[in-house]
């Protein structure tokens, strides 16, 4: 030390002695009461002594925060396309808006509803919006398909009749559930059904009759008619048969007549229908006595298909 610089004051020193050697025995104090070792040794043990379950614990929650991170950001589990099949009357856009998913949204952010739908995976919720977005859509099936793929499939209801109501027409389908009400023309295309029973009609919901005996003998027929045309459209017979039917009309002896509008016959044909027990069989027949122009150039109006044998009158 020069002779410029100041010393300290010799009390000074020995303050500073004895904080420094406070400090050593509080060091010493500390590793013997963790029996003598450093912390880092005291650590390194610690980790050592982890059993095999602990490590296995460790490396599996490390597995599943990784498969985490995949399961969120990777884009295999994004939407990267919407594939929409059994839409004839609505359009893919239509649909899309109705079911309100877009590409790019998580692949299984839309799963939910009932328990079901949850254990297999389907868009439960976004099935039921498209149901309810209007009642020319029967049902839909709308489920994710790893990677990056959302299924829509469409069930649509088909108008098979209308029935006269006070304020006009309600369109309606095979499940009886009314499809339009409309005011003024008669619906073209389709058939009436006379002699039902009705006490409303609301859109989206099913006929409202105060007896369901007469309606379920019409639908059967009308349901007959469109599967004699469902099995001649397998050999690329084009003849709508549903578009010939004038009406269906029910009688309460059990016994239905439908009015025909047959190509090249002038004149209406009536059809007498008894029993139901080979409907479809009778209605195959019909279907392919005017396709091969039966009624042509006879002056009977009315077939009875009654019996055994079929007789024109």
């Amino acid at each position: 030390m020069s002779d410029k610089e100041e010393k300290k004051p010799i009390a000074e020193e020995i303050d500073e002695r004895e904080d420094l050697e406070d400090l050593e025995d509080l060091e010493e104090e500390k590793v013997r009461e963790e029996g003598g070792k450093s912390p880092l040794l005291i650590f390194s043990e610690k980790i050592q002594s982890l059993s095999v379950k602990a490590w296995i614990s460790i490396v599996l929650l490390l597995l599943i925060c990784i498969l985490g991170i995949i399961f969120f950001l990777h884009g295999s589990f994004r939407i990267q396309s919407i594939h929409i099949s059994g839409n004839r009357r609505f359009s893919t856009d239509q649909i899309l808006q109705m079911a309100d998913i877009r590409t790019g949204e998580h692949l299984y952010a839309h799963v939910g509803g009932s328990l079901s739908d949850y254990l297999k995976l389907n868009y439960g919720k976004v099935r039921d919006r498209i149901i309810s977005s209007d009642p020319y859509i029967a049902d839909a099936n709308v489920y994710p398909k790893y990677p990056g793929e959302v299924y829509i499939e469409i069930t649509e209801r088909r108008k098979v009749a209308y029935v006269a109501i006070p304020d006009g027409y309600a369109v309606i389908a095979e499940d009886s559930v009314v499809l339009e009400i409309l005011n003024g023309e008669v619906p073209s295309g389709i058939p009436e059904i006379r002699g039902l029973p009705i006490r409303s009609a609301q859109i989206g919901k099913k006929l409202d009759l105060t007896s369901s005996e007469g309606y379920d003998i019409c639908i059967t027929i009308l349901g007959a008619i469109l599967g004699a045309d469902a099995d001649a459209a397998e050999s690329e017979d084009s003849f709508d048969f549903l578009t010939h039917v004038i009406c269906v009309r029910y009688c309460e002896n059990m016994t239905t007549f439908i009015d025909l509008e047959i190509p090249g016959v002038t004149h209406t044909i009536t059809v007498k229908i008894g029993t139901l027990n080979t409907i479809s069989d009778q209605m195959a027949w019909l279907r392919y006595a005017i396709t091969t122009g039966y009624f042509e150039d006879k002056e009977g109006s009315v077939l009875d298909m009654t019996g055994r044998e079929y007789i024109l009158r």
